[in-house]
């Protein structure tokens, strides 16, 4: 779980709409949540890390043709997030993961959205 805890981080960090993906979730498993344009957003909660997270994240991403992003937390730890190098960086070929706190990777996808791609405002719809 962690999913709507995380929406309203990225609301509040981005200003821009985040939802749970009920219906897609319900239906066929899934991202987590919708509206970051050109991630696709995998949330974990638990006590220990499992590698399957990030396996699910990369393939729910391949199957939309986003950039995947995974969003951990850990019992008494803070958000983290998870990011393959190419995502960050098209041009590269180099396919290994990099872990950062959620802050950094909103920093990130905050200076993504700066250079002008149209999203929607934060205030509309419901969590």
């Amino acid at each position: 779980m962690g999913e709507r805890e995380v929406a309203i981080i990225l609301r509040d960090e981005l200003g821009i709409a985040v939802h749970r993906n009920w219906a897609e979730q319900a239906a066929q498993g899934g991202v987590d949540l919708i509206g970051v344009p050109f991630w696709a957003i995998e949330i974990k909660r638990a006590k220990k890390y499992l590698s399957d997270w990030w396996t699910q994240a990369a393939s729910q991403a391949r199957i939309l043709d986003d950039k995947p992003v995974l969003i951990y937390k850990l019992d008494r730890k803070q958000w983290k997030a998870q990011v393959c190098y190419c995502a960050l960086v098209p041009d590269s070929h180099l396919h290994f993961r990099l872990e950062m706190d959620l802050p950094d990777w909103c920093s990130i996808v905050r200076e993504d959205l700066c250079l002008g791609k149209n999203v929607p405002l934060a205030n509309s719809g419901n969590i």
